[in-house]
């Protein structure tokens, strides 16, 4: 459970977005939510049980819509809920939250549904998180991380690992309570196995990081060359439109010109780039120091040289600046690739299929997540700091330090995989304590 303790007034809002729709739902919680809903409703409304009715306000209809009430603690968020599913218009919408404010209700903050559901242990703050990410969900792929860290395949995980700390932090804490009578509940080595194993689970998901990122957020792809390398015809031609402007002139791209297409099931932002050359032009000057540093951001840099002017000094002196860039060669229906290399020609249509299915392939083996990886920055720290303080728990069992010294490190540890979660880890320890043991004291 929480700490902070979930308010006992009642807030309204909308739980669809703000526009004309076929149909809009409009949510209150808390303990008034029924004695607004019978205040402005026509007709008996039971738990759980759709009902069709019509809603007045000073002798005003209001709207016809389908009513829905959810008793606690069996809502969403644990509370009395009532949601009211009506005709899409925005002024119904706004005519309803205005009528149940005045009822007694207030407009909710962002997100409160969802952190009353946390306050009431509907969810945890893992689960909270995932529904945001649900929401923002671009592709499928996405989708179904998000969806499987709200089914608790993230928080299982951390669970499983704070569980080990506990049965260990009890042991040690018992110790203590009864050091006089010389008890010990765990020997020292089976306490350093059950750190080291917790120690080994908290690094590999901390290795899912990078993976449940870049799934979360999605990749970036810079497109890199020398003027006329062909850098806009092929983003236009992986978007589908003309989204760059497409000349002969060198220098035409000077800005840094983006779309995001979908490769691997992720989101991939493409960004073409001005053609990198020195140049007098202070435009121009600025353009190509933007590309380098949206190359030095990106997840994926492709390197385009026109395999009729073949590779020139300034491309072999970039390409030092990126080992790890592909490098390809466009218009192959003038002059051919190296051998062994990528090779494209957007005019000849030849080449782009391949390219895409070797990015595909790229963005499936290094960037997408499984399930129940850690996929923020908030997640990330967390599990860092258990795993810092695991290791200084062990370093401490080894030199034989008193359990004292032992249980801080384990306690911030345990902590900070309940600030993963959202749970209080000392009343936890209480409770194992002393509903696993039998002291008799």
């Amino acid at each position: 459970m929480a700490t902070r303790q979930p308010v006992l007034d009642t807030i309204v809002a909308p739980a669809t977005p703000i526009g004309r729709s076929a149909l809009a739902i409009v949510r209150i919680d808390g303990p008034l939510s029924v004695a607004i809903l019978s205040r402005l409703a026509s007709v008996s409304v039971e738990p759980r049980a759709a009902t069709l009715g019509r809603l007045h306000h000073h002798g005003q209809l209001l709207d016809q819509c389908i009513i829905t009430r959810y008793a606690a603690p069996h809502s969403f968020t644990g509370n009395d809920l009532v949601e009211l599913t009506l005709h899409g218009s925005p002024a119904l919408v706004e005519g309803v939250i205005r009528a149940s404010v005045e009822l007694g209700a207030r407009l909710a903050e962002p997100g409160e549904f969802t952190e009353r559901a946390v306050l009431n242990g509907k969810l945890d703050l893992v689960q909270a998180e995932s529904i945001a990410d649900v929401i923002n969900a671009r592709t499928a792929l996405q989708a179904n991380l998000s969806l499987a860290n709200l089914e608790g395949s993230l928080s299982r995980k951390a669970t499983a690992i704070r569980e080990s700390l506990l049965h260990v932090i009890s042991r040690l804490e018992a110790a203590l309570d009864f050091s006089e009578e010389g008890y010990e509940f765990i020997q020292r080595a089976d306490a350093r196995t059950i750190v080291e194993r917790a120690i080994q689970d908290a690094e590999s998901l901390l290795d899912t990081y990078r993976r449940g990122r870049a799934t979360r957020e999605g990749l970036s792809a810079v497109i890199l060359g020398r003027p006329n390398a062909g850098k806009s015809t092929l983003l236009n031609r992986l978007v589908g439109t003309d989204r760059a402007i497409v000349t002969p002139i060198p220098g035409t791209t000077r800005d840094i010109v983006r779309e995001t297409i979908e490769i691997g099931g992720l989101p991939v932002t493409l960004a073409d780039t001005a053609g990198l050359r020195e140049s007098s032009d202070m435009v121009e000057s600025i353009g190509v120091e933007r590309a380098r540093r949206a190359a030095e951001a990106s997840d994926v840099v492709l390197y385009l040289i026109d395999a009729a002017a073949g590779i020139a000094d300034e491309d072999r002196r970039e390409l030092e600046r990126w080992p790890e860039a592909w490098i390809v060669y466009s218009k192959i229906d003038l002059a051919p690739a190296r051998p062994g290399s990528i090779g494209i020609s957007v005019v000849g249509e030849r080449g782009i299929d391949d390219l895409l299915a070797r990015l595909d392939a790229l963005v499936r083996e290094r960037f997408v997540a499984p399930e129940g990886s850690l996929v923020n920055e908030r997640q990330r720290q967390a599990v860092a700091e258990c795993a810092d303080a695991l290791r200084a728990a062990v370093a401490s069992i080894a030199a034989g330090h008193d359990e004292q010294i032992i249980l801080v490190d384990l306690y911030r540890a345990a902590t900070a995989l309940g600030l993963l979660t959202g749970a209080i880890t000392r009343d936890e320890i209480f409770d194992e304590i002393f509903s696993k043991f039998c002291i008799g004291k």
